[in-house]
């Protein structure tokens, strides 16, 4: 649930924001598979967007198509979802660069570029009004994504264009979303684990295999549970979640939600994590009709021999019998973090205490 600069609203909130809006818009979006014989593997990161545009009309739309396809979020700073690059339709190497694995076109019908995205999809553009946007899978790639916006012609394509953005944007996130939680299941979600937890401890947390599971205390003391992903190496990469619960507390605050943070990272974390307040944000929330806050900042190594930092989000959850707090963390120096602050997300999300709905 990390924000946006400037820090208003929860990433969760900013996400179901987002949909809403592009569900409230004139623009549907399709999205058509297409088998992927010979062709070659899509190149690149799916965050970076190869935008295919002639240099005359990119001028006009660049600070636009920027402004809305690349959306920043705070993390330890604040960092780009998206990388945008224009490329020329004329470029000497247009062959390759239209490899990778995020394209983005915009055009009328009659486009040649627009035509051959809808061909490939099997896309009868006649079915389509201007404003439509519409994404195709493994065009000139395998693994590749092409979104491409319908514009309308007469001398309107600058204002169509940018009137689609948030469309393609909102197509470019759900896509990418699905990407990342593909890439974390790999290997399959540990099944056997949420079983566990849900008769020891009362909750229920879905983490891939490979993560490792640390678990302290009893079933009647003041318990906890650690999930905890170091691969490929702990010095590239972290992304640890801890559960621990208490009785029910008397209230979820954000200063509640740093002291007992605070009581436990000194012991259960690989190292001390003083809070960097600075950017924190709260926000109250239903979680499963339960009431639940959520709280975001940076912690930083209290030893300050060593420059490690990182984001948190913290969940407290009132459930039937018990608060739970659930601290995802993420270590993951000169790396991009929007993927593994997704993926921490999504642990978080799977959250379930045993009687959700009582």
């Amino acid at each position: 649930m990390f924000v946006a600069a400037p820090i208003e609203h929860t990433y969760l909130l900013q996400m179901n924001i987002r949909y809403a809006s592009a569900l409230g818009a004139l623009f549907s979006i399709a999205i058509v598979s297409l088998s992927a014989c010979n062709v070659p593997a899509a190149m690149g990161e799916a965050s970076s967007l190869i935008v295919i545009v002639p240099d005359t009309l990119w001028g006009q739309v660049e600070e636009p198509t920027r402004t809305i396809l690349e959306p920043t979020i705070f993390t330890t700073r604040n960092e780009k979802q998206y990388e945008v690059t224009s490329v020329d339709p004329t470029h000497p190497k247009i062959n390759e660069l239209r490899l990778f694995r995020n394209v983005v076109v915009f055009g009328t019908a009659q486009d040649p570029i627009i035509a051959e995205v809808a061909e490939s999809g099997g896309i009868n553009l006649s079915d389509f009004q201007p404003g439509r946007v519409f994404q195709v899978r493994d065009v000139w790639a395998r693994g590749q994504t092409v979104t491409a916006a319908l514009l309308r012609g007469g001398g309107e394509e600058v204002t169509s264009w940018v009137a689609a953005l948030p469309s393609v944007l909102n197509a470019i996130d759900e896509s990418y979303r699905a990407y990342v939680l593909r890439k974390m299941y790999a290997t399959p979600p540990d099944t056997a684990l949420a079983q566990d937890l849900q008769r020891r401890f009362d909750f229920s947390l879905q983490v891939p295999q490979v993560y490792d599971r640390v678990v302290r205390g009893t079933d009647q003391g003041d318990s906890l549970v650690i999930v905890r992903n170091d691969n490929p190496d702990p010095s590239q990469l972290i992304r640890s979640v801890l559960v621990t619960w208490r009785p029910k507390v008397d209230s979820l605050t954000q200063g509640g939600a740093f002291e007992w943070r605070s009581e436990i990272d000194g012991t259960q974390y690989n190292v001390a994590q003083r809070i960097n307040d600075t950017h924190s944000n709260a926000i109250y929330f239903k979680w499963e009709g339960r009431d639940a806050l959520e709280v975001t900042g940076i912690w930083e190594d209290e030893r300050g021999n060593f420059p490690a930092a990182g984001p948190f989000i913290v969940w407290l959850v009132d459930c039937p019998t018990r608060t739970y707090m659930i601290d995802a963390w993420l270590y993951a120096p000169n790396e991009p973090k929007y993927e593994y602050m997704l993926q921490l997300q999504e642990i978080l999300s799977s959250f379930r205490c045993a009687s959700m709905n009582e």
